[in-house]
Formats: structure tokens, C-alpha cells, sequence
């Protein structure tokens, strides 16, 4: 009993656990070999998406001004056009945003301690707002005119005044609505920029979470 006693003092302490690195505040570079990856797929421009949505508008205005839909039986069948390219629209605008560089290798930064302080929705919520003020404007010019005696004021003469009114708003909302999509599906530089802050959000360096609330007197 004596000798184990004995042998257990002798032994060593247990090893303790190698150190993490803590990062700097000033570390600006990529850390480690998944945020170089993410960073440089995010410092070049999307130009797959970009030349999607391209293609997608180009598409859009081709079928909305079709005489199957310009010149349709019913009210929803014409409105189809307007519908198809605001949202069109409203994706080339928002996308685009999205499909920059949204990263910079000598320049990667994170969250303060205190809180982000940077917001995408303000961005988000500007260029939807472009894209339902000027989705009307594209629909109109892709519209055109037609031949008389079919027009009334450039426009085919069975349309009321409720329905070019509707051509209006269809339009905007669309393009509203349209901007706000490619958040849903993002360009791969948005998702490696994302992906990058949520390696970083609110993880320290030992990889402890912080917690904190605030207050005003």
C-alpha cells in the first residue's frame, strides 16, 4: 500500500493541453487554410451568376413582350410580362451587388468583441428599392409600342387605365421582390464571404463564446 502510495507521488503531473494561438485584433490575413480558401473564391467576381442573370433577362424580355402574352385573353395572362422581367430586374440588381469581390487577402475583417456593427440589410433593402423604382421604367421600354388601330396612346387600346396602372405596380413589386432573391440563392462570393464571418462571429480565440448585454442611462 506504502509502495503505490509512493509510486503515485512519483509519478508526473498530467499533460496539459497544448495552448490556441490567440489572434490579434490587428490580424488582417486569412487564418488557416479554410478562410485562405473561402477568401480567395470571394475576391473574384461571380461570373457565372453574373452571366445567368444576364441570360435571365434576356430571356424575360423576350417572353414578356410575345405577342401570346403582350396581346393575351385575360388581364393575369398580360400581366405575366411585367411580373417576369421586375423580377428579372429586381435579381440582376441585387445580384450583382452580391457577385463582387466581397473579400480581399490582405484584408479580412471580423466582428469587434462588442458586437457587429456592420449590417447587410440596409444595402439589401437600398437596391431593392432601385429595382422597384426602375423595373417599371425597363418593362415600359420593353413593351414599346404597337401598330393602330390596335393602340390607343401607344398602348394596345383594350387595356383600361386600371390595367396599365397594374402594369406599373407589377412591375415594381416584382423588381422589390426580385432583389431580394439572390440572398436566397447567393452568388458563391457572398456564401465564402458569409461563411467566412460565421467561422469568426462571436468565437474568441480559445474558441470560448461571449456572451454580453448593454444599456443606456
Amino acid at each position: 500500500m506504502l509502495a503505490r502510495f509512493a509510486t503515485s507521488l512519483d509519478a508526473l503531473p498530467p499533460q496539459q493541453p497544448p495552448t490556441t494561438y490567440s489572434f490579434a485584433p490587428g490580424d488582417i490575413y486569412p487564418r488557416g487554410a479554410e478562410e485562405e480558401k473561402l477568401c480567395a473564391k470571394a475576391s473574384h467576381p461571380d461570373w457565372y451568376y453574373l452571366g445567368g442573370l444576364v441570360a435571365l433577362d434576356a430571356l424575360s424580355l423576350w417572353g414578356g413582350t410575345t405577342d401570346t402574352i403582350k396581346y393575351g385573353n385575360t388581364v393575369p395572362i398580360r400581366l405575366t410580362g411585367p411580373a417576369m422581367i421586375g423580377v428579372t430586374w429586381g435579381a440582376t440588381v441585387g445580384g450583382a451587388w452580391l457577385a463582387l469581390p466581397q473579400c480581399n487577402p490582405h484584408w479580412v475583417g471580423e466582428p469587434p468583441r462588442e458586437g457587429d456593427v456592420r449590417a447587410a440589410w440596409p444595402v439589401a433593402l437600398a437596391l431593392a428599392a432601385l429595382a422597384g423604382s426602375t423595373a417599371p421604367i425597363v418593362n415600359a421600354i420593353a413593351i414599346g409600342n404597337c401598330n393602330p388601330p390596335l393602340c390607343q396612346g401607344g398602348l394596345p387600346a383594350n387595356w383600361t387605365d386600371l390595367e396599365r396602372s397594374m402594369h406599373l405596380v407589377t412591375a415594381g413589386v416584382a423588381g422589390f421582390g426580385g432583389a431580394l432573391l439572390p440572398y436566397l440563392l447567393p452568388p458563391r462570393t457572398w456564401s465564402a464571404a458569409r461563411e467566412i464571418d460565421r467561422l469568426r462571429f462571436g468565437v474568441d480565440a480559445r474558441g470560448d463564446f461571449i456572451l454580453g448585454y448593454g444599456g443606456s442611462f
